[in-house]
């Protein structure tokens, strides 16, 4: 009887308070993750702290999330694989999404997880309290190659952080995928070796 009111009491409220109170978004930093089989992928804003808009219609193995080109918010927009870095003591929050099947993210060191599902944007969020690398898994089957989906968390400090966001900056100068531009006589070009989307697995699962 003692454990049913400590639980119901005030374990489970105390919980969703933590869940459910996210920090302030001026204080934390936002990033979307988009996970497929099998790797996820991470989207963050640049300096004006605008996301691009996305379109499932321009996803290539060249622009995984389909970033518009003509879009100038996401001129300064950072994407990266597998990885992601995030400074020390500083609130991040995960705005996590599915470009397939059902994923689960997971970094077990941070006691986080959370459900990718396609057609959702589900937040989660934590702080990072100690600098280092941490793995990140998906901890839902969601394919034959779901044993392999990890990725990698890396906490820096406030000085390596900005010296990541300005390689990946550097990195992404003319990365971005152009928007056609019309050819003499007003005829589009043709589209030349275009990447095909990638494929999905056989077995779907997370």
């Amino acid at each position: 009887m003692i454990e049913a009111v400590l639980l119901l009491g005030f374990a489970i409220p105390l919980w969703a308070r933590r869940v459910n109170q996210f920090p302030p978004g001026k204080e934390a930093l936002l990033v979307h993750v988009v996970a497929q089989q099998f790797s996820f992928n991470y989207h963050l804003p640049g300096a004006d702290g605008q996301f691009a808009r996305r379109d499932v219609n321009l996803v290539s193995n060249s622009n995984p999330l389909g970033i518009d080109p003509k879009d100038p918010a996401g001129k300064d927009d950072i994407v990266t694989t597998g990885e992601l870095h995030v400074p020390v003591d500083r609130p991040v929050i995960a705005e996590l999404s599915s470009k397939d099947v059902i994923h689960d993210y997971f970094i077990p060191d941070m006691r986080i997880a959370g459900d990718a599902i396609p057609g959702s944007l589900i937040p989660i969020w934590f702080t990072p309290v100690k600098t280092g690398t941490y793995e990140v898994i998906c901890a839902q089957l969601c394919g034959l190659g779901h044993y392999g989906m990890k990725g990698t968390l890396v906490v820096d400090t406030p000085q390596d952080y900005q010296a990541w966001l300005k390689e990946r900056a550097e990195l992404a100068g003319g990365a971005q995928p152009a928007a056609p531009s019309p050819s003499p006589g007003g005829q589009q070009p043709q589209p030349q070796n275009k990447p095909a989307a990638p494929a999905a697995s056989p077995s779907p699962g997370g």
